[in-house]
């Protein structure tokens, strides 16, 4: 039986969304517990690209009371020194829940729950918001971007912010070999591990406004003008990703997600409408190793760095990097898998709290993550900002 996706073009977001998860949904939802996850671990307002455009949530909020769903549930769990609820604030998802009746959830302020991953290839075992599996049904509601790890990071990937909180940054730190790195990194096998106990039961996209380049935090926005929904998680992310103008297959957990899972496969995917291409675009990728043709005196070092660093750190390359002089040549090191030598190199700023057990002595930028504005203080010697 083939996997429908179905595409929804237009200007008016919570009826795309609306008639986009109407045209898949296959199951009763009367009385059931539903659990809305959007992308909003990022503060960033509702055309930021950074978070889900709340009127998406509106027409699914609508559509599950039309059907009269029990208790409707949306929220996220934010990165490191994110505070999720000025996130979904800042993003119009607050309000939009509160006109529409849905209850607004912090998942780390959820009782925690622990999977083991049977046959787990990187981790054998992940701490999760209870809350999710409690669900009767679990929407992933993200924003179509590029990624500086994954590629792109589409409904799979989203499911990461249901991690209870540090056990977020666990999938960036394995200590294990990769096993194919022909198949993906260590974070895509991980990915893969966290899908074999948690996908969603349906995916809505939202492709109104994307993010391409330095995604998922620093790109720049390109707009689709689209939702884009599924029951089918990989069937919804291989259809994403062909709009984003890429190879269906390039983004290798997605691939390792439908292997392990056996979730649709490109032959398996039927499309509506079928000429769905005519509204996709060339995405730019988020590519590392373009970053010194754009900042040539500034390198970037990154070993065992969490996704709130590593997104601070591409952020402050954005507002900042061009503020310094060509000739000053400098380094910005993050992560907890820094070694002595990378610290002690003369050119090397570290930044955040996870280099000080590498720091040896040397003074390092604090936070958790560290600001933009404290990153700048501490690289130009000045007193450094005091962290919230």
């Amino acid at each position: 039986m083939s996997a429908l996706v179905t595409v929804k073009h237009g200007f008016e977001p919570h009826i795309m969304a609306y008639e986009a998860i109407g045209s898949v949904f296959v199951d009763d939802a009367k009385g059931k517990k539903i659990l809305i996850k959007p992308n909003a671990g990022r503060k960033g307002t509702a055309k930021s690209a950074l978070c889900t455009n709340p009127e998406i949530i509106r027409g699914l909020i609508r559509f599950f009371k039309a059907r009269k769903a029990g208790k409707i549930f949306v929220g996220d769990g934010a990165l490191t020194g994110i505070n999720v609820w000025e996130a979904m604030e800042t993003a119009g998802i607050t309000a939009v829940c509160q006109e529409e009746g849905a209850i607004l959830v912090n998942l780390d302020d959820c009782a925690p729950i622990d999977k083991e991953i049977p046959n787990g290839t990187m981790v054998n075992k992940l701490r999760f918001c209870s809350l999710v599996f409690e669900a009767d049904i679990v929407v992933s509601v993200p924003v179509i971007k590029t990624h500086m790890y994954t590629g792109v990071t589409l409904s799979i990937k989203n499911m990461k912010g249901c991690l209870l909180k540090r056990e977020k940054m666990i999938l960036h730190r394995i200590d294990k070999p990769c096993p194919d790195d022909s198949k993906g990194r260590c974070l895509d096998w991980g990915i893969a591990d966290m899908a074999s106990v948690l996908l969603p039961d349906y995916s809505v996209m939202d492709g109104t406004i994307c993010m391409e380049g330095f995604g998922p935090s620093a790109g720049t926005q390109i707009n689709l003008d689209l939702v884009v929904a599924s029951k089918d998680p990989t069937a919804a992310d291989y259809v994403g990703v062909m709009l984003m103008g890429m190879p269906y297959n390039s983004i290798s957990h997605i691939n390792l997600v439908q292997e392990r899972c056996g979730t649709a496969g490109i032959d398996d995917i039927e499309v509506e409408p079928a000429d769905y291409m005519k509204y996709s675009k060339k995405f730019v990728p988020s590519d590392l190793s373009t970053l010194p043709n754009i900042y040539p005196n500034i390198g970037l070092l990154e070993k065992g760095t969490c996704s709130a660093c590593s997104a601070g750190a591409m952020m402050f390359l954005k507002a900042h990097g061009h503020k310094f002089d060509k000739e000053f040549k400098f380094t910005i090191a993050t992560g907890r898998d820094l070694t002595p030598e990378d610290s002690a190199r003369e050119d090397v700023y570290l930044i955040g709290n996870c280099t000080a057990g590498s720091a040896r002595g040397k003074k390092y930028c604090k936070g958790c993550p560290p600001i933009g504005s404290s990153m700048l203080a501490f690289i130009n010697g000045e007193e450094q900002e005091e962290e919230d």
